[in-house]
C-alpha cells in the first residue's frame, strides 16, 4: 500500500523536472506541480501512521466479526469526518448535507442487510464477544481513518503541498514505520481467531513473498492492487484539497456500487432487491451532499416571493 503511494513522489520529481526545463511559468501554473515545496515533511508523518493502524486494525476486525457487519459499520467514517470537521475547519454542515450523510449511511447498511441475508460466512457461529470486539475495531479504525483525512486537508490546504507529494511522502513515512513494525510483529504469536497464516503470529512476511512466488496471479494483484493505491491516494488527496474531507469519504462510498457490479457479472453473486434499494438511497445520499439537483427543487417547491 505505502508503496504504491510512494509512487506518487515518483511522478511528481518527473514532472517537476520536465516542466522546470521547460519555464519556471508552467512549473508554477500546472496544478500537478503547483503549490508549496518549502515544508517540514514530517507533518505527514501522523497521517501515515493514522493509515497504517487503521488499515491494520480493519483487516483483523474482518475476521473476527461478518462481512455484512463489516460493510455497514465502515459508513461510521462519513459521520466521523464531518464531527472532526467542526473543531478543525468549523464546518457546520447544513440540514441538505446532514440528510445526505444519513442516506448515505442508509444505503450502506441496506447493502449490508443483503449480505447478511445471503451471507457466505462459515455455517459455525462466531461468538458474540468476537464478534463484538470486531464490530469495535472496525468502528475505531474508521475513527482513525477520519482523523487521517482531516489531517491531510488540513496540511495540504493550509501549507497548499501538491496532492502528488503529500501522498508521496505520507507512503515513505508509512513505508519504514511498518516495515519497522513487522519484525517484531513476525514474532508476536497470537493464534486463532486473530491470526490465520500458519505460523499463528500477527504476521509471516516470509509466506507472503513465497505464495507471490508460487502463484503468479497473487503477484499480478500485488503489482495492481499497488498502482491502483497510488491513483486512489492521490485522487482522494486532490479531493480533500478541492472541497473537503466528508466530500471525499462520501464519493469514497459510490465504489461499493463497483464491487458490486463486478461481483453480479464475474463472482456469480445474486441479485437481490434489497442491494438495489440500497444503492439507489446511496445515490441519492450523494445528490443531496452535494447539492446536486437539490437547489433546483426547493426553488421550485419554494419560489422566491416577488417584491410588490
Amino acid at each position: 500500500m505505502f508503496f504504491g503511494m510512494i509512487l506518487n513522489l515518483l511522478v511528481f520529481k518527473i514532472l517537476y523536472c520536465v516542466f522546470k526545463k521547460e519555464s519556471e511559468e508552467k512549473l508554477e501554473e500546472h496544478k500537478l506541480t503547483k503549490g508549496n515545496r518549502e515544508f517540514n515533511v514530517l507533518i505527514f508523518w501522523l497521517p501515515a501512521l493514522c493509515d497504517m493502524v487503521a488499515t491494520s486494525t480493519i483487516y483483523i476486525a474482518l475476521n473476527l466479526t461478518y462481512a455484512s457487519s463489516y460493510q455497514m459499520l465502515r459508513g461510521a467514517v462519513i459521520i466521523f469526518t464531518a464531527l472532526l470537521s467542526y473543531p478543525c475547519f468549523g464546518r457546520v454542515p447544513n440540514w441538505r448535507e446532514i440528510f445526505g450523510i444519513f442516506l448515505v449511511i442508509a444505503g450502506l447498511s441496506a447493502v449490508g442487510v443483503s449480505d447478511y441475508l445471503d451471507k457466505q460466512e462459515s455455517d459455525d457461529a462466531k461468538a458474540t464477544l468476537v464478534i463484538v470486539i470486531g464490530d469495535v475495531m472496525v468502528v475505531a479504525a474508521q475513527f482513525l481513518t477520519a482523523t487521517q483525512v482531516i489531517l491531510e486537508e488540513k496540511f495540504v490546504v493550509a501549507k497548499e503541498v501538491p496532492p502528488l507529494q503529500a501522498v508521496g511522502w505520507e507512503g515513505i513515512f508509512g513505508f519504514f514505520s511498518s516495515a519497522l513494525l513487522l519484525v517484531p510483529l513476525c514474532f508476536i504469536y497470537v493464534g486463532e481467531p486473530f491470526s490465520n497464516n500458519s505460523s499463528g503470529t500477527m504476521e509471516d512476511v516470509v509466506d507472503g513473498f513465497l505464495q507471490m512466488y508460487n502463484n503468479w496471479k497473487i503477484l499480478v494483484a500485488t503489482i495492481v492492487t499497488v498502482f491502483s493505491i497510488a491513483v486512489y491516494n492521490f485522487c482522494g488527496v486532490t479531493v480533500s484539497k478541492e472541497l473537503t474531507s466528508t466530500t471525499r469519504k462520501v464519493l469514497d462510498s459510490l465504489r461499493v456500487v463497483i464491487i458490486w457490479i463486478v461481483s453480479l457479472t464475474l463472482f456469480g453473486q445474486k441479485f437481490q432487491y434489497i442491494q438495489f434499494i440500497g444503492f439507489i438511497i446511496l445515490l441519492l445520499g450523494m445528490g443531496f451532499y452535494n447539492d446536486l439537483g437539490c437547489t433546483k427543487m426547493k426553488q421550485k417547491m419554494f419560489p422566491p416571493k416577488q417584491e410588490e
